[in-house]
C-alpha cells in the first residue's frame, strides 16, 4: 500500500490543478499537488512537504477532505489523504508538473483528471471555498 497526501490549494475560489510532466508515470494527467508519505511522516507533514518541494511554497493544512481514500491504479494500491490547503506564498515552481491552472469550480471538468483525484471534484463543487479565504 503507497500512502500518499495531496493538497487541494484554495486561493479567491479558485483551485490550483497541476499537471503532471509528460515523462512522468500518468504524465500529462491533472492532479492536485502531493507525493508518498516518508517514514515517520503524518499525512499532514507529508502535505506540507511535498508544496514545498513541488511549488517550493510554504502551506497552512487546514483539513481533511472526506472523500474514498483507496485506490487500485496500474501502479499499485494507494491511500490517499487529500486536504484544504492555503498557501503561505506562492512562488509555483514546476518541479513534478509541467503546467498550473487555476480553476472555478465549474472549470474543473475542463480537464482530464487522474482518476484518484476525482472523488475530490464532487467535493469541491458541493464546497463553499469562501470557507477557506
Amino acid at each position: 500500500m503507497i500512502k500518499v497526501a495531496a493538497a487541494v490549494i484554495v486561493s479567491d475560489g479558485k483551485i490550483l490543478a497541476a499537471k503532471r510532466k509528460n515523462e512522468r508515470l500518468g504524465g500529462g494527467f491533472w492532479e492536485f499537488p502531493g507525493g508518498k508519505l516518508e517514514p515517520g511522516e503524518t499525512p499532514k507533514q507529508a502535505c506540507q512537504r511535498e508544496v514545498a518541494e513541488e511549488l517550493g511554497d510554504q502551506c497552512e493544512v487546514l483539513e481533511r477532505i472526506e472523500v474514498s481514500r483507496h485506490f487500485t491504479t496500474p501502479y499499485g494500491e494507494l491511500e490517499i489523504d487529500f486536504f484544504w490547503t492555503k498557501l503561505k506564498t506562492y512562488n509555483l515552481k514546476l518541479v513534478a508538473a509541467s503546467e498550473y491552472r487555476w480553476l472555478t469550480p465549474e472549470q474543473l471538468a475542463s480537464v482530464t483528471w487522474l482518476k484518484p483525484s476525482e472523488p475530490v471534484l464532487e467535493v469541491i463543487k458541493q464546497t463553499d471555498l469562501r470557507k477557506f479565504e
